[in-house]
């Protein structure tokens, strides 16, 4: 039976955040770059989870800043990786594609620092939607968000909480400056798709968008930046 107990606890690490979010078991909603599982599991740690409690690895997508260190984590956990099928195929070559779109000047200044390529990864578990995470022990199903990548998805929790993954960002500098403001991704697949499932996020019933780059976010803030269009991409 899935618990109605949410708690989630952020890790920041130098290019993404990582979210571990407790139901009967520990989820961990994306996991950073390369070289960030170790850093993923020491600030378990200091929460008192083990490598063991961790029931599920869900990426929100499969940008390499945040399928990065996967498998580092299953190694050590024996946790499954889950991602929407749609983002399979980046998962498994290990590389950003080179056409994403920056949607702002921060984007085109950090394109050349970002990480492109990776391991390949092969995860336990595609889906497409939902994707009903009752058996790990959470309430909750995915949600489809396609437009910062095709297989991008949202996790609304019970609480009113939403992964939200690269739908938006905070603030500038990865959060670093004025990180409750929501602003567009820093690059998208498709601005329209993109669009389109930032006003569906916002039908949900949530009041947090929590997010992987900055934030969090106010839903009320993000729906009032939407309107005088500062989230508008062109």
């Amino acid at each position: 039976m899935a618990s109605s107990t949410i708690e989630i606890i952020p890790v920041h690490l130098p290019l993404a955040n990582v979210y571990l979010v407790r139901g009967e078991r520990w989820i961990v909603i994306d996991s950073g770059a390369p070289g960030d599982g170790p850093a993923i599991l020491r600030a378990a740690a200091r929460h008192g989870i083990a490598p063991r409690d961790i029931g599920l690895i869900l990426l929100t997508h499969g940008h390499i800043d945040h399928g990065g260190g996967a498998e580092a984590l299953r190694k050590a956990s024996g946790a499954p990786i889950a991602i929407h099928a749609a983002d399979l195929p980046m998962l498994r070559s290990g590389r950003n594609p080179t056409e994403l779109r920056s949607t702002g000047r921060e984007g085109q200044l950090l394109r050349p620092f970002l990480p492109w390529k990776m391991k390949p990864v092969e995860p336990d578990i595609t889906f497409g939607e939902p994707f009903d995470l009752a058996r790990f022990g959470l309430a909750a199903c995915t949600v489809h968000t396609p437009g910062h990548s095709p297989g991008h998805i949202v996790l609304p929790l019970p609480d009113g909480s939403l992964m939200a993954g690269d739908l938006l960002r905070g603030g500038f500098l990865g959060g670093r400056l004025r990180g409750t403001l929501p602003n567009p991704p820093y690059f998208v697949a498709d601005a329209a798709q993109q669009q389109a499932s930032l006003e569906r996020a916002l039908r949900l019933p949530v009041h947090t968008f929590y997010v992987g780059h900055g934030g969090p976010l106010s839903a009320e803030h993000v729906r009032a930046r939407l309107a005088a269009g500062a989230l508008q991409i062109t």
